[in-house]
């Protein structure tokens, strides 16, 4: 038999494994010749053993195995089963991804386990119900600026906004130039983080809200000069600082907690705090850092009376201007 005629069944034995099998449906040697024929590949059972044990010899994972029936499976097949299932949760919630491209990431994510696991994945899809974008230049955005961040370019775009002319939702477009520095998802949404050209502080931009992104070949205003960071832009810190991506003034927050916030507090603050009182199991004190912004108060109120800010005054004074409002409005 010719080399390439070898090669070329040795590739489709490695893809049938891989598409057909996994530990749960093991597949056989007569039925690996089943599926060589409908690619116009003739051989005999003894080629097939040869076949397994060159892509063994090779570092393929190929068990050979007598439950739940006699045959062979690709035990490592790149991704496990959790991780595909992870991954497929995680496209499937992202509200900034469009739903046809979510179609076809799900798809693809599907690819890479067995058809029987793929199967079970495909009962698990639900993406009719779920609130997705129409940015359907997304991807093409993500990548010019991710291009952008790399090469550390300034980038024009237009950002599209709703805005409400009497009873009627209508967009609005705005031109700008960014410094980009980052690209985060936070809260369901992906943003870039960086500075707009015309002032001194740090933007977000939701990303589906981006069209016509043009990497221009002017240089990036360095971030330390908008920012706290000298020498890398620390991503998961100014997250964890920006309440639901709001900006804002940084600025050391003295909280008192209930205790069974202990969880949502350690969370969120990814145990950067420091707890300076506990009062037995009742309540417990902390500082830290964060940006001073309608986020904050907005997360702080969630709690109710589980939470009370200790300072700054600023903080405490806004907390209390919304909650007022509030009572106005409901007692109206």
């Amino acid at each position: 038999m010719k080399t390439d005629t070898i090669r070329i069944r040795l590739l489709k034995v490695l893809e049938i494994l891989k598409n057909n099998s996994d530990k749960e449906h093991p597949i056989p040697a007569a039925d690996i010749l089943d599926e060589l024929s409908k690619y116009g590949i003739e051989a005999e059972r003894k080629s097939i053993y040869k076949d397994i044990e060159a892509l063994q010899e090779a570092g393929f994972d190929v068990v050979k195995t007598g439950t739940p029936k006699k045959g062979y499976y690709l035990a490592s097949n790149g991704f496990e089963m959790p991780e595909i299932s992870l991954l497929t949760d995680a496209v499937q919630s992202a509200g900034f991804i469009p739903k046809k491209k979510t179609e076809q990431l799900v798809q693809k994510l599907q690819g890479l386990v067995s058809c029987h696991q793929a199967a079970e994945l495909k009962s698990r899809v639900c993406i009719e119900n779920r609130s997705k974008s129409g940015n359907e230049d997304i991807y093409k955005n993500i990548d010019l600026l991710n291009t952008a961040i790399t090469r550390r370019l300034q980038v024009k775009i237009k950002y599209i906004k709703n805005k409400l002319d009497g009873t009627t939702v209508s967009a609005t477009v705005k031109e700008m130039v960014i410094n980009p520095y980052a690209l985060l998802w936070e809260a369901d949404h992906y943003y870039l983080i960086g500075n707009n050209k015309k002032y001194d502080n740090l933007t977000h931009l939701r990303v589906d809200r981006i069209a016509e992104v043009t990497v221009t070949s002017e240089k990036c205003r360095h971030f330390s000069e908008v920012s706290e960071y000298s020498q890398r832009f620390d991503t998961a810190d100014y997250s964890r600082k920006a309440f639901n991506m709001f900006g804002g003034e940084k600025c050391r927050i003295d909280l008192e907690c209930d205790v069974k916030l202990l969880d949502q507090i350690t969370d969120k603050f990814t145990g950067d705090i420091f707890i300076r009182h506990a009062n037995g199991e009742q309540t417990f004190r902390f500082t830290t850092e964060a940006l001073i912004s309608d986020g904050l108060v907005g997360w702080l109120m969630q709690f109710g009376g589980d939470i009370k800010v200790l300072s700054p005054e600023t903080l405490k004074q806004s907390v209390l201007e919304k909650a007022q409002r509030l009572t106005e409005i409901y007692n109206s």
